[in-house]
């Protein structure tokens, strides 16, 4: 059933530099490159990598190559498999989201749309209903958002890492039933709401940057790089769990993570 691995999804912080790293240090070759996504082909000439910085995709996905998706779907019950619903089309044929009778979730593609159209970078988008661990990016619920960050009077600059954005985040997941946001999604929900120029002023920051040497900003700023510009995703990531962790290792002492994110978003402005 299982042919081979078909694609890996990686969400990186900066597609531009993940993409002249991967093509100029690691030496892969690039397929294919849109807007938000970029594909590059392994070794093995068929197994592709997929990286992008949407937040609407996952950070991380599997898929397996199969003949024929919809003939899985067909012959489900037999081979005891079940489908989050039924298959839907991919660019170049379908794609589905499977458990095993073991429980493991399965990300299946074909190719029987294949030279049907113009290629495209197979993004990994997938349907709504999907299980546990496989779970569509969630819509922001803006009014909810609002009026809890109101209530809290801390501003955005100063909210990440705070029992403020605690008291926010757990009231909002909780809005989401049995699949709630992360918290990573649940700050970009904020963000964007202050896009759009619909947050209530609440004046100054609460919190001040902590004192640091101007070596400790400079090695701040070279350890941000690229991703200074981009300061705003980096609350509740991975990368900046890997920065305070180097930061601090700088340090005579540690800084929590709040604090050291009122350093990144003062070296940003």
């Amino acid at each position: 059933m299982l042919r081979k691995i078909d694609r890996v999804l990686l969400r990186v912080p900066s597609l531009r530099s993940a993409v002249a790293y991967y093509r100029d240090v690691v030496g892969l070759r690039l397929v294919r490159s849109e807007a938000n996504v970029a594909s590059f082909c392994l070794a093995d000439g068929g197994t592709e990598l997929v990286l992008h910085d949407d937040p609407d995709l996952p950070a991380e996905a599997t898929y397996y190559l199969v003949d024929d998706v919809r003939d899985l779907y067909k012959r489900r019950a037999a081979l005891r498999l079940t489908f989050s619903g039924p298959p839907t089309p991919a660019s170049r044929g379908y794609r589905a989201t499977v458990k095993d009778p073991f429980g493991t979730v399965l990300l299946l593609l074909d190719r029987t749309a294949e030279g049907s159209g113009k290629p495209a970078v197979e993004d990994g988008k997938v349907a709504d209903g999907l299980f546990a661990g496989v779970q569509p990016a969630q819509k922001p619920k803006r009014d909810l958002l609002i009026a809890l960050y109101d209530k809290t009077g801390r501003t955005a600059d100063d909210l990440p890492y705070t029992p403020h954005f605690e008291s926010i985040y757990k009231s909002y997941a909780q809005q989401y039933g049995t699949n709630p946001p992360t918290r990573e999604e649940a700050w970009r929900h904020l963000l964007n709401v202050r896009k759009r120029g619909i947050l209530p002023k609440l004046g100054e920051a609460r919190s001040k940057p902590p004192e640091v040497s101007g070596d400790a900003l400079a090695t701040l700023r070279a350890m941000l790089g690229k991703d200074i510009g981009k300061r705003d995703r980096l609350p509740y990531t991975r990368r900046f769990d890997e920065l305070v962790d180097e930061f601090n290792k700088t340090q005579p002492r540690p800084l929590s993570p709040h604090l050291v994110w009122r350093l990144v978003a003062t070296l940003a402005k």
